[in-house]
């Protein structure tokens, strides 16, 4: 089947690499903007754990710069300029900037789907800002971003993929050349250094590029309803609802602790209904175990929240997760040194 989507996939390529090349020849312009601007981003489609490593940077900056976000917004009902609140909806804003935001709500987050335009408000209206992140924009170059970091999954690196409809780049291998970090996600920990050397070789690096491996953390889970966190070491029964691009880390990471997993998986960045609803409690009413709970994702729950009521007293908890960078104090230098530089 694969086979026949080739030359749909050529066609693709095609148009992608025309539309690089005008911006590299100059064709087109990428807008400069007097602030540094760190643009976080991927080649493929969703997947590569992209929002904890914009968050990692944000953590990294905020203590000493007044930070801002921008996204585009991906999943809500507007494409207009909208600044997040705490208490945005997902569908108001999307789910990955309204995580954000929840996660830091000293920094202003921005979505507005013409970058350009966002990034002029920003400094119209809050000229102290001293570094934008430019949340998933490593397509967008009508912004000359100043440092880019490209994040691409351990288990299915760029290098081994292709365009769509084939595969899940969004352009050709050869837009890593753009960045000056690539970053190979999800990592297991406990993986074969002699593996992770044959990695960084088919990078084919240029001198301005340095490679990092970065693994994910777990963090205790948090109730839904009160933001406790539960901090109880016995193994459950877990009903798991995920509307994200890979849920298979953590279904592997529940797994591997002892629980027993169900998992409903829905599309990424889906769009929770009453329906979706009771068939989660109806899974989990199945499920007769003693200790039993119902865990969804961060992301996940910035959409579940509206339905608390719905959900009642039952246990239902989400997972939190960082990521964690090999080499961070030379990952962090390298931003830090841009920020201060720029």
């Amino acid at each position: 089947m694969r086979y026949l989507l080739f030359p749909f996939s050529l066609i693709y390529a095609s148009i992608t690499g025309i539309r690089n090349l005008g911006f590299d020849y100059g064709i087109f312009k990428s807008q400069d903007h007097n602030i540094p601007i760190i643009c976080i981003g991927n080649l493929s489609v969703g997947g590569s754990g992209k929002t904890p490593h914009a968050q990692y940077v944000v953590n990294l900056l905020k203590n000493n710069y007044k930070v801002a976000i921008l996204s585009r917004g991906y999943g809500r009902n507007s494409s207009s300029l909208q600044y997040v609140e705490v208490n945005s909806t997902p569908i108001q804003v999307g789910d990955e900037p309204l995580l954000i935001k929840q996660n830091h709500p000293d920094c202003l987050v921005v979505v507005e789907k013409n970058r350009n335009k966002g990034i002029k408000q920003i400094l119209k209206y809050f000229p102290k800002t001293e570094v934008i992140l430019l949340d998933d924009g490593f397509q967008h170059r009508w912004i000359k971003a100043g440092f880019n970091i490209l994040i691409t999954p351990y288990f299915s690196p760029y290098y081994q993929d292709y365009l769509i409809p084939v595969g899940n780049l969004r352009e050709s291998k050869k837009g890593a050349e753009r960045a000056q970090i690539i970053i190979i996600s999800k990592t297991p920990e406990q993986s074969n250094p002699t593996e992770k050397k044959g990695m960084l070789s088919k990078l084919n690096l240029f001198a301005n590029q340095t490679a990092y491996f970065s693994h994910i953390q777990y963090n205790k889970w948090k109730c839904l309803n009160t933001n406790n966190e539960l901090h109880d070491d016995i193994t459950y029964s877990i009903t798991l609802v995920t509307g994200i691009a890979n849920a298979q880390p953590l279904v592997s990471h529940l797994q591997k602790a002892g629980h027993s997993v169900h998992h409903l998986e829905y599309a990424d960045h889906h769009k929770y209904t009453t329906k979706d609803i009771n068939n989660i409690l109806a899974k989990y009413n199945d499920d007769k175990s003693t200790k039993k709970l119902i865990l969804t994702t961060e992301k996940d729950a910035t959409k579940l929240q509206k339905f608390k009521s719905q959900f009642g007293t039952e246990n239902v908890y989400f997972s939190r997760i960082e990521v964690a960078l090999e080499q961070s104090e030379k990952f962090d230098k390298q931003i830090l040194d841009y920020v201060a530089k720029n």
